[in-house]
């Protein structure tokens, strides 16, 4: 036989095409021979690489997917909050009223050296 005839037969072994009779001279073929069931083993390798390749890739779970972008985009929320927090500051009112009392306390101490108060 020659290797395109022995691959063609090995492979409708494996994909079980074969009829009853030539199934079982294929059967004794890889059994008695180390090069033919080398040659099986890797059209079977084959095969699998194959069909695997032929898989639709698998999708994560809408749910799953939907989750991890609520949750994710809820921390950014919370942490642009955390970040737009403005720093305490002391009211406009204290500070105006800080600034009239020493403006006071320095006319006070002025009119006082002048003899005036």
């Amino acid at each position: 036989m020659t290797p395109t005839n022995d691959d063609t037969r090995l492979s409708a072994f494996i994909d079980g095409e074969l009829a009853d009779e030539a199934r079982e001279e294929m059967a004794a073929q890889i059994a008695l021979d180390p090069q033919v069931r080398h040659r099986l083993d890797t059209l079977r390798t084959v095969d699998e690489m194959v069909a695997s390749a032929l898989q639709p890739p698998s999708l994560p779970a809408a749910d799953h997917c939907a989750n991890v972008v609520l949750a994710s985009n809820n921390h950014a929320v919370a942490a642009s909050v955390d970040s737009e927090r403005p720093t305490p500051r002391v009211p406009t009112a204290v500070l105006a009223s800080v600034g009239l009392l020493v403006t006071a306390g320095v006319a006070f101490v002025g009119l006082r050296r002048r003899g005036l108060v």
